[in-house]
C-alpha cells in the first residue's frame, strides 16, 4: 500500500515536472565566433519541439579620425586596421567633407600669420627685467 502511494505520487511529481518544463524556460548565454553575444530563452513542448527566443548583442566601434591615418582605397574612402584587427573606416563624401571644412580652416590661420607677420606681432620677443633706479 505505502509503496503503490509512493508510485503514485512519484508519477504525479512527475507529471507537474514535465508540465513546468512548458511553461519554464532554459536560459542560456553564450559569445559566438563573430564576437557577438547571445542570451535568451528556450521553451520545450510536451510534444519535443522548442520554440527558441535569442538576442544577439555586439559591440562596435569605428574612429573616423583613425581612418584617415590609415591609407585611402580606392573608392576614396580610408581605411585602418589596428594591430588587434579591428577596421576602422571612414567613406569617400565623409573624408572629402573633412579635407573641405580642414582646408578652409587653414587658410583662415594663413591669414591670419600674415596679418601678425605684417603687424610684427610674430618677431622675436626681448624679455628683460626691470631694474631700479
Amino acid at each position: 500500500m505505502i509503496a503503490q502511494q509512493f508510485i503514485y505520487h512519484f508519477l504525479s511529481s512527475m507529471n507537474l515536472i514535465n508540465a513546468l518544463n512548458s511553461l519554464l524556460p532554459e536560459l542560456h548565454s553564450y559569445r559566438d565566433e563573430d564576437r557577438r553575444f547571445h542570451m535568451g530563452c528556450t521553451w520545450h513542448a510536451r510534444d519535443g519541439l522548442r520554440e527558441f527566443h535569442d538576442i544577439e548583442l555586439r559591440y562596435t566601434y569605428n574612429s573616423e579620425r583613425l581612418a584617415l591615418q590609415g591609407e585611402p582605397l580606392p573608392n576614396r574612402s580610408w581605411c585602418y586596421t589596428e594591430p588587434n584587427g579591428r577596421v576602422h573606416t571612414i567613406s569617400a563624401e565623409r573624408a572629402r567633407e573633412f579635407m573641405e571644412s580642414t582646408h578652409r580652416s587653414a587658410t583662415v590661420m594663413v591669414a591670419m600669420l600674415d596679418k601678425l607677420r605684417e603687424a610684427g606681432a610674430l618677431d622675436d620677443i626681448v624679455e628683460t627685467e626691470a631694474q631700479a633706479a
